[in-house]
């Protein structure tokens, strides 16, 4: 068991203006990844889609626990500050968006966030989307203000197609950085139908994925220096 310096939740938010771009996978493989590590963690899902609570729901009660919270809900028994709130003892914290988040929303989550990561399809109609939405992201003299860690994940990317090849060009263009590439496999949506990561999968074709997911944390505690890992197979 690692020990935990901070007894304050790292908070970090899964950020991206458009949808379908994977920010609940990213969500709930980040939140498993922290809870298999002993991490008390928490999953605060503001999508009114609801696609991270339905996946926790479906979660065997024999793997490690999550919290749930529904931030898409105003149950109107209870103030929204309590609603929110995180259980005693929660040493990490990921939060799930949608699509068009409203402005006030995003600033107090941003605000409140230790790291931003966005995820990124290999797509152009992704990576144009993704470039308008960071430019105006890092215009914001908030933003900068605040000085958040912030990095991009490029997800569901097969190697040595065009597609991969441009984004691989858009993330070398940013000055954010790009922390790794996520593998187009099935793996993710066998975890997802059975409420699990990709790393509490037990068939070796997981192995590749949950490694991934070990190094992505291991940055966000600050662990280890930036390793970009432009490779996916």
């Amino acid at each position: 068991m690692r020990i935990i310096k901070n007894t304050k939740a790292h908070r970090v938010l899964i950020l991206n203006a458009k949808g379908g771009c994977g920010k609940t996978t990213i969500a709930t493989n980040l939140a498993c990844q922290f809870a298999t590590e002993n991490q008390i963690t928490a999953l605060v899902d503001y999508d009114p889609q609801a696609s991270s609570t339905c996946w926790l729901e479906a979660r065997p009660a024999h793997m490690p626990s999550i919290h749930s919270i529904s931030a898409y809900q105003h149950k109107g028994q209870m103030t929204r500050t309590w609603q929110l709130n995180v259980p005693q003892g929660t040493t990490r914290v990921v939060v799930d968006t949608p699509a068009r988040l409203d402005t006030i929303t995003a600033s107090k989550l941003i605000k409140e966030a230790d790291t931003i990561l966005i995820p990124v399809l290999a797509s152009a109609i992704d990576i144009r989307a993704a470039t308008q939405f960071l430019e105006s992201l890092m215009k914001d003299s908030e933003f900068r203000r605040l000085d958040r860690r912030i990095a991009v994940l490029g997800n569901r990317v097969r190697k040595n197609t065009k597609a991969y090849a441009k984004l691989q060009k858009f993330l070398e263009d940013l000055n954010i950085p790009f922390l790794t590439s996520l593998r187009d496999t099935q793996n993710y949506v066998r975890a997802a139908e059975e409420g699990l990561g990709v790393q509490e999968l037990s068939h070796k074709s997981a192995q590749k994925d949950s490694i991934q997911w070990h190094s992505l944390v291991r940055w966000i505690d600050g662990e280890q220096d930036l390793a970009i890992q432009h490779s996916v197979s």
